[in-house]
């Protein structure tokens, strides 16, 4: 599939709101995205997962092997449930790996990276977007901070935030740092 073609399909998806169905190099499962935005670089979309939106995420475009509008009786649930109500753009600018991090530091908002090529995770946040790389601090199972990574975009394959995943950690790490706050003093 010609990039031009993705394109024209997840703009088509954007104007008409339609679930497209993607497909990815380095994936062999396929992912449901509500897309809000698009361009010769990125695909930003909300995830949809059983009638349900699971936040956003980020994909290269060069990664995407193929993409649908997905045409069938899920499309019609999800407008009888309202989902189509709760889609809405992020104050996300999706022109560079740089502009997009930027945009995630600025919101304050736990991220998960991935490089599923070599099956690779991360949550946390970021701490600095440079030209090339990301400064990124996470944590671990045990909702251990690390001493942070330096990551290549060239690594990234996909970007994740506001989903039921990172909301539930976000909730937890600054409650629980709020109680230890309060037994400090």
């Amino acid at each position: 599939m010609k990039k031009q073609e993705k394109i024209d399909i997840i703009s088509r998806g954007i104007s008409e709101t339609e679930i497209c169905r993607c497909y990815f190099s380095y994936d062999k499962n396929y992912h449901y995205y509500y897309p809000n935005a698009v361009n010769d670089k990125f695909l930003l979309g909300q995830e949809e997962d059983d009638f349900i939106l699971d936040g956003y995420c980020i994909r290269k475009i060069s990664q995407l092997k193929k993409v649908e509008i997905k045409d069938d009786l899920c499309n019609i649930i999800n407008k009888f449930n309202g989902t189509h109500e709760k889609i809405k753009m992020p104050q996300v600018d999706i022109s560079s790996w740089q502009s997009i991090f930027s945009s995630l530091k600025e919101m304050g908002c736990f991220v998960i990276i991935e490089d599923e090529i070599e099956d690779k995770f991360l949550i946390g946040v970021v701490e600095k977007a440079l030209k090339n790389k990301l400064h990124f601090k996470s944590f671990d199972a045990n909702g251990v901070w690390d001493d942070g990574w330096e990551i290549n975009y060239s690594a990234i394959t996909t970007v994740k935030w506001e989903c039921r995943y990172t909301e539930a950690w976000q909730k937890y790490l600054r409650e629980n740092k709020e109680n230890d706050d309060d037994s400090a003093s």
